[in-house]
């Protein structure tokens, strides 16, 4: 979704880059507000991208996305509309390049396996970016007779002993979907469902590298289950395993930090991180943005500063050099996340695991 909006540049300066939530009767309200300083103090050319951009709201209120992204310089023949999953900070900005932190503020799809069993049915579904399918049909087991009866209860205990291997046969082959499932596309984490007294056994069916998922388990009557009940379930399952990520990452940046290790925090030396294309995993504090400076030659990032000590070329001013510091660190190879937790790196505003020691 990213990639080929981050390539765009302007050599003008003069690309828009604007982010509106949907809003109906309101969005072309939200978006001539948005735009009133580019129109205002843009030359023609900018206002007449203005224009073309406020005449957008009409057909963002008739799709159903929550939220679009738009780029638009008319001398650079730019002109783009992306959906988007999920709701962002509303804004608009203009320079040579993209504003890409609300998009890369949008949550990562996480992909989901989803088994919901009892004794006789499973069934097996993946959730994904907001979809939620169905993976094959139904499978359904044959338990045997329950009327046991049989000389000191030698029948009731074989035919007891034949349900429960029917049942590990029918938990396997929903597990064996999944399995199928992951090495067509990777999952990030499995969901059981079904009776608490089964999910353990459900669980020893899983082949092992989906056992070394990350495991959310939800206690339902599969019997009067509906789709809704299990997609909202799952849906706050995967919410769960995307917070406890968060924190894992957390943790290990701050004991990186703490030791003095491959790793770095505040705003001065993780653009120097960035220079240097040192960064692996960049990971930005909720909404903490500085103002900068980037040079468009060379992508070389600082605070402040007229031209660049690396190809002598004048720079160009950033409202926001946190976002740039991240599109610098995708670009050379890494990860950039926003996160939305409280931890201790609050107090610095932005750290960085680093692939090697630049110093």
């Amino acid at each position: 979704m990213i990639d080929p909006i981050a390539k765009l540049r302007s050599p003008s300066g003069a690309l828009i880059s604007v982010y509106v939530n949907r809003r109906p009767p309101a969005t072309r309200a939200a978006l001539v507000d948005l735009l009133k300083p580019l129109r205002r103090n843009g030359g023609k050319v900018m206002r007449a991208d203005v224009a073309r951009l406020i005449e957008q709201a009409a057909r963002i209120e008739s799709e159903f996305a929550p939220a679009v992204a738009m780029f638009a310089s008319h001398r650079d023949g730019i002109f783009e509309v992306l959906p988007l999953t999920d709701r962002v900070d509303e804004v608009a900005a203009v320079g040579p390049r993209p504003y890409l932190r609300p998009l890369r503020a949008q949550p990562r799809p996480l992909r989901a396996g989803v088994l919901v069993a009892d004794t006789v049915r499973a069934q097996t579904y993946i959730a994904a970016g907001g979809g939620f399918h169905e993976v094959g049909e139904e499978l359904t087991a044959d338990p045997g007779k329950d009327n046991y009866g049989g000389f000191g209860g030698y029948e009731e205990h074989r035919m007891r002993a034949r349900a429960e291997e029917v049942s590990a046969r029918l938990w396997k082959q929903g597990g064996r979907r999944l399995f199928e499932a992951h090495q067509d596309q990777p999952l990030d984490l499995i969901v059981l469902g079904g009776h608490e007294e089964a999910l353990d056994a459900i669980a020893e069916q899983l082949h092992s590298y989906l056992l070394a998922l990350p495991q959310g388990r939800v206690v339902v009557d599969t019997r009067t289950l509906t789709r809704p009940e299990l997609t909202e379930v799952v849906s706050a399952q995967i919410e769960r395993a995307r917070v406890e990520n968060t924190h894992k990452q957390l943790d290990q940046l701050v004991a990186e930090i703490d030791r003095a290790g491959m790793a770095v925090s505040g705003l001065g030396p993780v653009l120097e991180a960035c220079n240097a294309r040192a960064v692996e995993h960049l990971i930005v504090a909720g909404p903490f943005a500085k103002p900068g400076v980037v040079c468009d030659g060379c992508g070389w990032l600082a605070r402040s500063g007229e031209e660049c000590p690396i190809c002598a070329l004048p720079v160009f001013e950033c409202h926001d050099i946190v976002a740039a510091a991240m599109d610098a660190t995708v670009e050379a190879g890494g990860r950039a996340d926003i996160v939305s937790v409280a931890s201790r790196l609050d107090a610095a505003g932005v750290g960085a695991r680093l692939r090697f020691n630049y110093a």
